[in-house]
């Protein structure tokens, strides 16, 4: 799907963002920040209506990026291998390059035409990282509470700033598409020592405890994940054509292919 991704704008700022997180000293030990095209898109989609400048709105798509990858590089000290985790160096600097990507995000806001959307980027992660500790401890009570605590993790900080450029259907087209991303991640064959906090949380809720036998994912849990991711891109595909203007044809057909597997199956 990268060929979906080919698009001038993308390419730049891809670029700018490498130019941003590039350092020799990480890049020896950890691995690369990488990038969320989709998120580019997402934010593309957002900022095409707004006052802002074409590089004050790189500026914005940029800090999201820096975000969403400090998260990711957080998430990674939880889910090593048991090699890594005894490795202290590159757990220490996983969790340095987690910081460094946090500090180039407030750099990056740090002007006057940011001021207004600083408090919108404050809430969301503040609810990401409480919603993400939830997950972390396993307080899942009923799969709805699961699903919806999934479900803001992954897209809170996209919907925050689509309520903020009063683009509410948009939030929660962006929503339902990266949740229905992290199940079909969660679904893969993995390690069991390398599972995220939803992962863990999935497995606790429908196997009774943090316990784990065999490859991941478990009989049980591979049944749900695919009924979810099922019911998701049929929820991806009707907010697509029902409820939500995508004005950005890249976004457009990049949520199509996503739901892909609904229209098949309604072909049939």
């Amino acid at each position: 799907m990268k060929e979906l991704y080919e698009n001038a704008e993308v390419q730049k700022i891809e670029h700018e963002f490498k130019q941003l997180t590039s350092h020799p000293y990480l890049k020896e030990y950890i691995e690369e920040a990488g990038i969320e095209y989709d998120y580019i898109l997402f934010m593309m989609e957002l900022l095409s209506d707004s006052s802002l400048s074409a590089d004050a709105q790189r500026e914005q798509i940029l800090s999201a990026l820096l975000v969403q990858a400090a998260f990711i590089t957080h998430e990674k000290v939880e889910t090593g291998s048991q090699e890594v985790l005894l490795d202290k160096k590159p757990r220490q600097l996983t969790v340095l390059a987690g910081d460094f990507f946090s500090s180039l995000y407030h750099s990056m806001l740090d002007r006057d035409v940011h001021a207004k959307v600083i408090p919108v980027f404050s809430d969301a992660i503040q609810k990401i990282n409480e919603e993400k500790m939830s997950l972390h401890f396993c307080e899942n009570e009923s799969e709805e509470v699961l699903l919806s605590r999934m479900a803001l993790v992954e897209g809170a900080f996209l919907n925050n700033i689509a309520s903020f450029y009063q683009k509410p259907e948009t939030g929660s087209l962006a929503e339902t598409f990266f949740l229905l991303k992290r199940l079909v991640h969660e679904r893969k064959p993995k390690e069991t020592y390398d599972l995220s906090a939803p992962a863990e949380s999935i497995h606790a809720f429908l196997e009774g405890g943090r316990e784990r036998l065999g490859p991941w994912p478990a009989q049980s849990v591979e049944k749900w994940l695919t009924r979810h991711i099922a019911r998701l891109q049929k929820e991806l595909y009707q907010k697509l054509h029902t409820t939500t203007s995508v004005k950005n044809e890249l976004l457009f057909s990049v949520l199509t292919t996503w739901s892909r597997d609904f229209i098949k199956a309604e072909m049939k």
